[in-house]
């Protein structure tokens, strides 16, 4: 989980607990889909784009870290280089699943091909 000064600093875009319930919530009705913490963020923190989104995709992270260090969802981080620069990525998924790591999900989830669509999303985000 990455390091954060408090949750009080992270919580003005939406109250945690109601952050927490939504990602627990949309994870489960997709058990056997990951759902990357942009993606977490553009539909639930702020789908209609108001709030500043290095803030938003901060706390949207630590809600769902939250989730994660209790056990309640599963998470798994992906990195990549591209275009020269280093691009990270963390990934959630429902405890519904069977799925205890990333790369069971598929060929799609697996090296090299997840790291190519960490990389084209990236690009797209610009990030």
């Amino acid at each position: 989980m990455a390091t954060y000064a408090s949750e009080e600093a992270v919580a003005s875009v939406m109250p945690l607990a109601t952050l927490r319930e939504r990602i627990e919530a949309a994870l489960a009705e997709e058990p056997l889909r990951p759902w990357c913490v942009h993606r977490l963020y553009e539909e639930l923190t702020d789908p209609d784009g108001q709030w500043d989104r290095e803030h938003g995709l901060f706390q949207t992270q630590y809600a769902a870290d939250v989730l994660a260090s209790e056990g309640r969802v599963r998470r798994e981080s992906v990195s990549a280089v591209t275009i020269g620069v280093q691009c990270q990525d963390t990934v959630y998924w429902s405890r519904r699943s069977e799925c205890e790591r990333l790369e069971e999900f598929g060929p799609d989830y697996e090296a090299p091909a997840i790291l190519h669509r960490l990389g084209a999303h990236f690009q797209c985000h610009g990030l």
